[in-house]
């Protein structure tokens, strides 16, 4: 099981920001229509801790055109429970990390002259489901490895099948 990572924890950024959730949400559809990218689709469900967006993009590598259709999960930040308040996800947070990987990746792929496949490699989805992406698909297969035979351990119940 994955640990919680809490808002007061001290290596967590943007913990101070003042910019809501919707409003990093429209920040991310507009670096993307900056970067050329006009279909996204969003699937919006805090009250099940459930953000993410989907978004393609056409771009020529070696000569073949690609179109991948990439999964970004916002990360779940918690706020602690307080007296007055029940454990919940700091949406604000979240978001905003969401806003700034996106950002980064994307500012990366042109600065490194590389391609957004390259940098969304992992994000690239394999399937309908949330967590059906490449990075989740090649873990199954990275155990299988001769090189890393032992060496590498997977918890493969916590993948989803592709």
């Amino acid at each position: 099981m994955s640990e919680k990572i809490y808002s007061d924890d001290p290596i967590v950024p943007y913990k101070t920001t003042k910019i809501n959730s919707s409003y990093s949400r429209m920040e991310i559809d507009a670096v993307l229509a900056k970067w050329g990218i006009r279909k996204s689709t969003w699937n919006w469900e805090p009250e099940i801790n459930r953000i993410y967006i989907e978004f393609q993009y056409e771009e020529l590598i070696d000569g073949v055109r690609v179109s991948p259709w990439i999964r970004v999960e916002a990360p779940v930040i918690w706020d602690s429970k307080t007296r007055n308040k029940a454990e919940a996800v700091h949406w604000n947070i979240s978001l905003r990390v969401m806003y700034w990987f996106i950002k980064s990746h994307l500012e990366a792929a042109y600065l490194w002259q590389s391609n957004k496949t390259t940098a969304f490699l992992p994000y690239i989805a394999t399937g309908k489901e949330i967590h059906q992406t490449l990075a989740k698909k090649m873990l199954r297969e990275i155990e299988k490895l001769p090189a890393l035979e032992g060496s590498v351990q997977v918890d493969t119940e916590k993948i989803v099948d592709v």
